[in-house]
């Protein structure tokens, strides 16, 4: 039978908000306090989250193991029969249960509140809302501050919290009457002596029965990369989720898919260290390849496979001879030895090399629209508008896209072809002929600049690299020379042209040991992505083993949100736009106060520099923290070297990062006491304990 409530007392609270695997449906302890706040919970519930859990007059309340019986404590009890939480998927009902804990140790504590948390003035009531208001969702939980008569007050003397109220309205409001049948009988139980007896019995039944997340910590057990590389045996620090990634064969397509933070790399490497570590074991020869997007990565890849292999119980070292890491430029040229040489590409990392291809795009698009007005008749009036009204960064991206998936990768460079070939749906708007002319011409001016200054971009080498792969002799040496798995981290960073070749690379043709991480809100490898064509890219013809990662261990729910809503509101650039923040539980740690973001409305550009600066102090010396571990982060090209010059006129010590992923710079940040001053589009992979967004502004009065 159902539940008509549940109720808790203060440290029950406090050991939910600090249980790491019970702030995310991505762990499989956390389904025990689904089963709790759906009404549906038992004993066994309530010790496998290290809680005992009391039956009482059709209800059920919550209590710490080691808590003793006391005349005085504070307490929330949480009506389901008021309270209809059926709508609220796991992962959102786990949310509400965090936020709704969490505004309850403020309130008992005298802390603080954030913008999420409201106390109507000369009123009762108290109001949460557990989701960002840009998700479309304007969910509340209305709760009652002081649902106790004066007589029952000074029987329970405490601070009581009684959730009544939950869904899309505020009922009516402060004056609104909530009934306490239930609250009387949670208080009932939470007061009574028979409650608290037996609790050595049921500690030590709890303790045999918990699994290892359940006193796991935030504050010293993170699951952020830098924590994780410093554990024992690191396996037994993930979720479910990750685990069944890791342990999904290696002969077999897997996807992890997640926002920033969410382990998404680690996860990569523990798989591929996890599965050599099994081969090696069982006396099966391997060769794995690990592809990253630049060669920042992959020495970062290297150093963390070097600390995980230190920290992992029984590691065969000498299996790491069966392990590669490469950059997919890296295999490219290694098919084309004998016709390429390395000065011939335009960089020799795969990252570089598309910065360079963008800012020749950029120059040659930037001379031709600067008599926009000649073109008014000759394309199609959307194309027209975008070339007028878009930033020129934005439209050499796209541009781009189109030269090397459409004209590169499909038309085989020729016009007759490309003018009626099938485009992505996503992409720039072009709509007729003369819309491909003009991409087309600026195609074949970007070419004249690789011939004059004899080099060849990334499309260029991959298309040249398929053609030595798709070949009678690599067919016959690939089962030798091929690889048994290929781990591909942050995939989308490539184009459909870098990833073609992949399928090539394994020793069979009937499977596809392909395993893969993917963030699709930073797909700018391709901004046409889809599933169906990256399958078919690289030769998936089964479906692979999918698994969604959600928890965001990188960050305070506050930024979380800042970003929710950044990403939401410029996501109609995009109209495949995938926002997986949108439904990411927050991950806490030990801290009731939130920190969250400041916003500085600044009179120049060089005062923006000069309060960029001092705020990064500020922030440094009121959380003790070290200059490096700040990051100054810019949006606008022109704007991060106006502040390089102006850190050298200022004389400060600094280092600019210019390259994703650049773990090296940071080191000599640390070593040096240098601020980090860095793009958005680089940050990828790194973590900081702070960051500044300097942005400037035009505005316009009317």
């Amino acid at each position: 039978m159902r539940a008509d409530y549940i109720g808790l007392t203060e440290n029950a609270a406090g050991i939910i908000l600090s249980n790491r695997g019970l702030q995310s449906s991505d762990f499989s302890l956390s389904e025990n306090l689904i089963t709790i706040f759906r009404g549906d919970g038992s004993e066994h519930n309530g010790k496998n989250i290290g809680l005992n859990l009391i039956n009482y007059k059709n209800g059920y309340v919550l209590t710490s193991p080691t808590e003793e019986f006391s005349a005085q404590k504070h307490t929330f009890t949480l009506d389901f029969r008021c309270c209809d939480l059926s709508s609220l998927n796991d992962s959102m009902l786990i949310t509400l249960i965090q936020k709704t804990l969490r505004f309850c140790v403020k309130y008992w504590g005298n802390l603080g509140l954030n913008n999420n948390e409201y106390v109507p003035p000369s009123s009762s009531k108290a109001i949460v809302f557990p989701f960002p208001v840009a998700s479309s969702t304007s969910y509340r939980i209305t709760l009652e501050r002081q649902p106790c008569e004066k007589r029952l007050s000074r029987r329970y003397p405490g601070k009581h919290l009684l959730a009544y109220r939950f869904g899309n309205n505020g009922g009516d409001g402060i004056k609104e009457e909530c009934p306490t049948t239930n609250f009387n009988k949670s208080i009932e139980c939470l007061f009574s002596h028979s409650t608290y007896e037996n609790k050595s019995d049921n500690q030590n039944s709890t303790n045999t029965t918990t699994t290892p997340f359940t006193t796991a910590n935030l504050a010293t057990d993170n699951i952020d990369t830098p924590t994780l590389l410093g554990q024992i045996n690191p396996y037994q620090h993930l979720s479910e989720k990750q685990r069944k990634f890791i342990e999904t064969n290696y002969n077999e397509p897997s996807r992890i898919e997640g926002p920033a933070g969410s382990g998404k790399t680690i996860c990569m490497i523990l798989k591929m260290l996890y599965w050599a570590h099994k081969c090696h074991d069982d006396g099966v020869g391997f060769k794995f390849v690990f592809i990253a997007p630049s060669r920042e990565i992959v020495n970062n890849v290297t150093y963390f496979i070097d600390v995980l292999t230190s920290n992992i119980i029984d590691f065969p070292r000498e299996s790491l001879s069966g392990i590669e890491v490469k950059t997919l430029q890296d295999i490219y040229t290694d098919f084309l030895k004998q016709d390429i040489h390395e000065s011939e590409l335009l960089d020799e990392d795969t990252l570089e090399s598309k910065n360079v291809q963008l800012l020749h795009l950029s120059d040659i698009i930037s001379g031709k629209i600067k008599n926009i007005s000649s073109l008014k008749d000759f394309i199609s009036a959307e194309f027209y508008q975008f070339l007028e009204n878009e930033d020129e960064l934005h439209i050499s991206e796209l541009i781009r896209h189109e030269i090397s998936v459409v004209i590169k990768g499909r038309s085989a460079e020729t016009f007759d072809v490309y003018k009626d070939i099938s485009r992505p749906k996503y992409g720039a708007p072009i709509s007729t002929v003369n819309d491909r002319r003009f991409i087309f011409d600026v195609y074949t001016d970007y070419t004249e600049v690789l011939e004059k200054i004899s080099q060849f971009d990334v499309d260029d080498i991959a298309i040249s690299a398929m053609s030595k792969l798709d070949s009678p002799i690599w067919r016959r040496r690939r089962k030798h020379e091929g690889y048994d798995s290929i781990f591909i981290d942050e995939v989308h960073l490539f184009n459909l042209n870098e990833l073609s070749l992949i399928h090539h690379l394994t020793k069979t043709t009937t499977l596809s040991p392909i395993s893969y991480a993917i963030d699709l809100s930073q797909a700018i490898g391709d901004i046409a992505w889809n599933d169906i064509d990256f399958n078919e890219s690289v030769g998936i013809q089964n479906n692979s083993e999918k698994v969604i990662l959600k928890a965001v261990f990188r960050c305070s729910p506050e930024i979380t949100d800042l970003a929710f809503s950044i990403t939401s509101h410029g996501a109609n650039l995009f109209t495949n736009f995938d926002n997986p923040i949108s439904d990411s539980p927050y991950i806490y740690g030990n801290e009731v106060a939130d920190e969250y973001p400041t916003y500085h409305l600044i009179d120049s550009a060089t005062s923006i520099f000069h309060k960029a600066f001092d705020v990064a102090d500020e922030t440094k010396n009121r959380l003790n923290l070290k200059t490096h571990q700040i990051a100054i982060i810019f949006f606008d090209r022109i704007l991060f070297h106006e502040a390089i010059q102006y850190a050298k006129d200022a004389r400060k010590r600094y280092i600019e990062v210019t390259k994703r992923g650049d773990l090296i710079s940071v080191n000599q940040a640390e070593k040096g006491a240098l601020y980090v001053l860095t793009m958005a589009d680089y940050v990828g992979g790194l973590e900081f304990e702070g960051a500044l967004f300097p942005k400037s502004m035009q505005l316009e009065w009317n």
